[in-house]
């Protein structure tokens, strides 16, 4: 039964995958479908934002040069006292414009002198208002922002324009103001193509709603004002989607503050002012949302039936597996007697057929193996000791080999500093005191001398480079670290390769016979990694702890096939990384290589000292 269910288990699971995986590549492309349909609708609003935006300019650009048109109507001179001409000229001016709260022409101080339709109480000094006052100073037509009008307590936005006489001199203005009240700007942006949630605003270029295409949407108050404040100074059309886009809590728009909305924005060219378009996110992008609706209501279906079939299939295959896991269950146990039963001449029945064959054999083959079994047990203990013995006389012989290399490297080393190389320096002083004598008197021997000067000099570093190699100074005298770090940059370094050396843990001198070994080791490695790896830098580490100590060395190199280079050496005759093997095994030690083509290779070698108790405290109580 356990059986059965973990198999069915791993059938629904790898058919349940591979759904998921077809859904998981579905859902991606519908999530760039939908993203593509979410940009493609806010690009509309933009472009439809741009559309009415360029529809508003016209209507002011038309209204102000009806405006400014009136200055020019036969006979209006505002230095004379005869009105008529301006008073004909407002009139007709008022009732082929926006301009629902009036007309009106102002003297240079700011007095009213006519306004169509005439009130009985006129505002009597329009300077009072900022716009007036621009106007009066700069003499540039001057567009407002909303305001209250003193005495009505009506908000409107106002233009006015400059009047000059015929010497370019300001003698007036003329203005109108837009009843904020009326359905004049309401009618100029009533939308196309938006939703039943959709409308369009002016606002001025504090943020405030001048107009909207629906009066509910008629604010007094800042919308948003910072956020549209900083858009209409940086003349820069927007569209994003936003979840706060109303700062009113009149309850015409308390559902709005609820739902997130899209709102594309443009600046106005005329006005310092900015059109914003606003509809609900869910109406918007609802064509994005239906696609996202249609994956999850075919996908979820279409992923239970592929379990539900998964399912039905597992249990079909997997009755037959369930007998002939029972009968394998009792080989397992020892029951060799007992036969597989039939399971058809499907390829199961076949399986079971020649299970059932293979217990046969088993049986027969156990037999046979426990009685060859005592033989081979006789024949593994004799070879063993045979091995043990051998492998005793081998790590002895090598050993002596060692020793022998390195004591007839010390003679070779002795003989050439203190004969060879003393011998190679007088003639070096003796060579040096000739050139100088002979500077004058024998060019020609003087130059001779200094090639002999010269290549008595190369001769005697390539004997002092021959003398390090052979057993370097620093390693009896300094100890480990500076015989490598002095190995590792002299061998490296001239070859550009960065050397980075690096000492962990208790320093300290180790046994003879373990830094001979550990420095030949990494000697070998960096003899390797000059030739062979091509590396730009190399990390060397020496890790001391109480067991032991291990030393790593790492570069970047071209690497090389681990196993590959061993069958080599064995055919050729390389013993490189078999030598290091050797010399760290004697030390009961352990050698790691790590290395694949074009990935660097690490060689960690591992030296224990506490089966050398005796060597290692008395190393360490003269050290300490």
């Amino acid at each position: 039964m356990l059986a059965k269910s973990g198999l069915q288990k791993r059938i629904v699971l790898l058919v349940s995958i591979g759904m998921l995986t077809v859904f998981a590549l579905l859902g991606t492309l519908s999530a760039l479908a939908v993203d593509e349909s979410v940009r493609r609708t806010l690009q509309d609003r933009l472009d439809l934002a741009e559309a009415s935006a360029q529809h508003v300019d016209y209507v002011l650009k038309q209204n102000i040069d009806l405006l400014q048109g009136a200055t020019f109507f036969q006979g209006v001179d505002l230095e004379d006292a005869n009105l008529d001409p301006e008073r004909r000229a407002l009139h007709d001016v008022y009732f082929h414009t926006i301009f629902g709260d009036g007309v009106y022409i102002v003297d240079k101080e700011g007095r009213v002198l006519w306004r169509e339709p005439s009130f009985p109480d006129p505002d009597p000094a329009l300077s009072e208002y900022p716009h007036v006052r621009k106007a009066l100073e700069t003499g540039k037509p001057v567009v407002s922002d909303i305001y209250v009008v003193n005495g009505t307590g009506r908000p409107v936005v106002s233009i006015v324009i400059p009047v000059k006489n015929a010497s370019g001199k300001l003698v007036g203005l003329v203005g109108g103001d837009v009843d904020l009240t009326s359905s004049n700007l309401q009618k100029v942006i009533q939308p196309v193509g938006l939703g039943p949630s959709g409308y369009v605003q002016v606002v001025d270029s504090k943020g405030v709603v001048i107009a909207a295409s629906s009066r509910s949407q008629i604010l007094t108050e800042s919308d948003h004002s910072n956020r549209l404040e900083n858009l209409i100074r940086q003349k820069k059309p927007v569209v994003s989607t936003c979840h706060d886009c109303h700062a009113s809590d009149s309850p015409a728009t308390a559902q709005a503050t609820r739902e997130a909305e899209v709102m594309a924005f443009v600046p106005l060219q005329t006005a310092p002012w900015g059109l914003v378009i606003r509809e609900s996110e869910r109406e918007a992008l609802a064509p994005a949302r239906r696609l996202q609706q249609q994956f999850l209501l075919f996908g979820v279906p279409v992923f239970l039936i592929s379990v539900a079939l998964a399912w039905g299939t597992a249990q079909s295959v997997i009755r037959p597996i369930v007998l002939l896991t029972r009968a394998a269950e009792k080989i397992s146990n020892g029951n060799l007697s007992d036969s597989t039963p039939y399971l058809g001449e499907d390829e199961i029945g076949r399986l079971a057929l020649t299970f059932d064959e293979m217990r046969v054999k088993l049986k027969d083959s156990l037999e046979n193996f426990q009685r060859l079994n005592k033989e081979l047990e006789s024949r593994v203990e004799q070879r063993t000791g045979e091995l043990r013995e051998k492998e005793r006389t081998r790590g002895e012989l090598l050993r002596k080999v060692i020793s022998a290399q390195e004591d007839e490297r010390k003679r070779l080393a002795r003989e050439l500093h203190d004969e060879t190389s003393q011998s190679l320096a007088a003639l070096v002083v003796a060579l040096d005191a000739t050139a100088v004598a002979s500077f004058r008197s024998k060019v020609a021997v003087r130059k001779r001398i200094e090639r002999i000067r010269s290549l008595a000099v190369r001769t005697l570093e390539e004997i002092n480079k021959l003398i390090f190699d052979l057993r370097p100074s620093l390693l009896d005298d300094l100890g480990l670290i500076p015989a490598i770090q002095w190995y590792a940059e002299s061998r490296l370094a001239s070859a550009g390769v960065k050397v980075h050396v690096e000492t962990v843990g208790d320093e300290r001198r180790l046994p003879p016979e373990i830094e001979t070994a550990l420095y030949r080791a990494v000697q070998e490695a960096i003899t390797n990694i000059a030739k062979h790896a091509h590396a730009e830098n190399v990390s060397l580490t020496l890790d001391f702890d109480e067991s032991g100590v291990t030393v790593e060395i790492e570069d970047d190199g071209d690497g090389f096939d681990v196993q590959a280079v061993s069958d080599a050496a064995a055919i050729n005759g390389s013993f490189g990384l078999l030598g290091m093997r050797e010399r760290i095994s004697l030390l009961d030690g352990e050698l790691e290589v790590s290395s694949e083509p074009g990935s660097g290779t690490r060689i960690r070698l591992v030296v224990p000292l506490w089966q050398r108790g005796d060597l290692y405290a008395e190393n360490k109580s003269v050290v300490g």
